[in-house]
């Protein structure tokens, strides 16, 4: 039997079967929004629940099989009662060599179930382009699910990142929501649910899905990529929680060494007030792009916070074991 999603994400079995009971008790909402950060099980979860819907047998073992028809139909996400909305570059903005983002979506996932939209934008080269759901997209999908049929089984469709959602887009939505097609279910997936309209928040229930515990990450690493547990427990501390986090630090230690580097470069510059040192620093940087740049922000800030809680003597909430410490 091949796992399928719902078998591929550690931990969470009390949101796992939440879902399951609603589907089998028949309590299903027409909508639902899974909130948690990107990286971890929100989309995962959201695509396999998709799976457990359509599975002939779930019902057995609270989990997809595997190995009915429709198990098989639903492994590579592909099947005609499944829609998948997530943001695009608008048509003024492509470029003749840019790569389709949904292909590259679906190309990442197949890699790494806890793929990021960060990750999508920067495989796609669109590392300074703002993506978007235009009101087209939400039209098209819905006037698909309303004509769409897969016998007594759910139309489903799954919107990444809804925060992105144009006004008209997320009008469109609302309306559909709330009048929904019969036999569909809208799954939402956000880490940003602050940024959705209170009338669509109003019209879904809501289910946080939680970060990782260090327990969990430490035994995926280590089940799946057969890792020393002192590494894996070096890798849990300092991902905050995020299992991508945690597999891009495997597979790319050494630009993590890098962005070290490049904050002792900084760190330089800035105490010895090296102007044409520092506007040459953030050169480099433009050139590399929003997204570098974003990464950079992001380790830096992790740093500056770990230094904090070092010079108060709050040692036991440093959660980091790397040469960052020094």
């Amino acid at each position: 039997m091949k796992n399928m999603l719902w078998q591929e994400i550690p931990g969470l079995n009390n949101i796992k079967q939440h879902l399951a009971e609603l589907h089998l008790s028949n309590t299903l909402p027409h909508a639902i929004l899974l909130k948690g950060e990107d990286g971890n099980a929100a989309l995962p979860l959201a695509l396999g629940f998709m799976q457990f819907l359509h599975c002939d047998d779930a019902y057995k073992k609270n989990q997809p099989c595997g190995e009915c028809k429709s198990c098989k139909q639903t492994q590579n996400l592909f099947y005609p009662g499944f829609r998948l909305v997530l943001p695009k570059f608008s048509s003024s903005q492509k470029d003749t060599e840019e790569k389709d983002i949904t292909d590259i979506f679906y190309q990442l996932f197949k890699e790494n179930i806890f793929v990021t939209f960060d990750d999508v934008l920067k495989e796609a080269k669109g590392k300074n382009k703002q993506a978007i759901i235009s009101v087209q997209d939400i039209h098209q999908i819905i006037e698909s699910v309303s004509f769409s049929s897969v016998g007594n089984k759910y139309n489903i469709v799954c919107i990444w990142h809804p925060e992105m959602m144009m006004p008209a887009a997320a009008n469109k939505l609302l309306k559909t929501l709330e009048e929904p097609p019969p036999q569909t279910l809208f799954i939402l997936v956000t880490n940003k649910p602050d940024e959705l309209l209170a009338t669509i928040i109003s019209r879904v229930q809501q289910i946080s899905i939680p970060d990782f515990s260090q327990k969990e990450i430490i035994d995926f690493l280590i089940d799946k990529h057969s890792i020393e547990p002192a590494k894996a427990r070096e890798i849990a501390e300092i991902s905050n929680g995020n299992l991508n986090k945690s597999l891009h630090i495997l597979f790319h230690f050494d630009e993590y060494s890098e962005l070290l580097n490049d904050f002792k470069e900084f760190a330089k510059l800035s105490i010895k007030y090296d102007y044409d040192g520092i506007d040459k620093w953030i050169k480099k940087y433009e050139s590399a792009g929003r997204e570098a740049l974003k990464r950079f922000l992001e380790y830096a800030l992790d740093i500056l916070h770990h230094s904090l809680l070092q010079n108060y003597q709050l040692h036991h909430l440093i959660k980091t074991s790397l040469p960052e410490k020094d």
